[in-house]
């Protein structure tokens, strides 16, 4: 653990600050060491206080959503997590018109609960997000997509603060995006967007959001802790697909196991390590190099130390 004494900021910030906590409490997979700091604030001058004594303890933070995306390693994190769960979930209609509206939404809230705030009000955009777990400011950092659809094709903008504690708007034309991510500069916190979304009867909102609960729970490993998508498709063709054509589908590591209902999604059986998960992973890394040529990318994203 980080030696230094985070008194002086408990003393500046109304949320709350957790010490050595583990990260498989935190994370869907259910795995991973601790992290030296957990902090809650309670709101933006809390997360200002927050990241300046990072900066100034020379102390690395990094924000954690809902850990839906995240491999801890055995050995933890050192330096700060920090959650907007408890201070930034506001959902609000920013303008609307006959046609459409304007949503903002902050980076703490769930995503299903976005989903589920514009169905009521009508507003269709989002169905492809119906499942996917994690939150709002996490879905807009990766980028999250599903059946066709991303969270770039509907955003508008994005408020952000700096490390500098400045609070600044981008409009999507002035982010990059990819495929499953958003270039963010160093220190940068995603505080909220702005979506834009056409007006729709929400019946047909709703009908279409079961639609895809149904494909998802049709397809997906939904009993036993994962991380969702494991690798990034290829262009090829689905990265699943050339799993099982790899002969993986079921292979097992330990407690950790390539999912007998869908090959892209790596699942902990009950006592699965984050070691067994990563030797797993190259595992099926080089056998599809081997059988195919290609060089399965990461999706999810590994953070700590063995």
């Amino acid at each position: 653990m980080v030696e230094i004494n985070p008194i002086s900021l408990a003393k500046k910030i109304k949320g709350q600050i957790h010490y050595a906590v583990p990260m498989a409490e935190y994370t869907s997979f259910r795995v991973g060491g601790p992290v030296d700091y957990l902090a809650f604030p309670a709101d933006l001058e809390d997360l200002r206080q927050t990241v300046k004594w990072c900066r100034e303890e020379k102390i690395d933070y990094f924000i954690l959503g809902k850990g839906t995306n995240l491999l801890v390693r055995d050995g933890g994190i050192r330096g700060m997590a920090i959650s907007l769960s408890r201070g930034f979930s506001r959902m609000e209609e920013a303008s609307s018109a006959a046609e459409e509206s304007l949503i903002f939404a902050e980076a703490g809230g769930a995503l299903e609960k976005l989903i589920g705030f514009c169905t009521a009000k009508g507003l269709t955009g989002l169905e492809f997000a119906a499942g996917i777990p994690g939150t709002i400011g996490g879905a807009i950092a990766m980028n999250a997509g599903a059946f066709g659809g991303e969270i770039r094709q509907v955003l508008q903008a994005v408020r952000l603060l700096g490390p500098e504690g400045v609070v600044a708007e981008k409009k999507k034309e002035e982010l990059q995006f990819s495929y499953r991510s958003l270039e963010l500069k160093k220190g940068e916190v995603i505080l909220a967007g702005y979506f834009q979304l056409p007006a729709k009867n929400w019946r047909v909102v709703q009908n279409l959001v079961e639609h895809n609960l149904e494909r998802r729970k049709s397809k997906q490993p939904l009993d036993f802790p994962s991380a969702g998508s494991v690798f990034k498709n290829p262009g090829l063709g689905p990265a699943g697909r050339l799993i099982e054509q790899a002969g993986l589908k079921g292979y097992r590591i330990g407690e950790a196991q390539v999912s007998e209902k869908h090959a892209n999604f790596i699942v902990n059986r009950g006592q699965a390590r984050a070691r067994d998960i990563l030797v797993l992973v190259e595992t099926v890394r080089e056998k599809v190099f081997k059988e195919s040529g290609i060089r399965l990318e990461m999706e999810i994203k590994v953070m700590g130390a063995d």
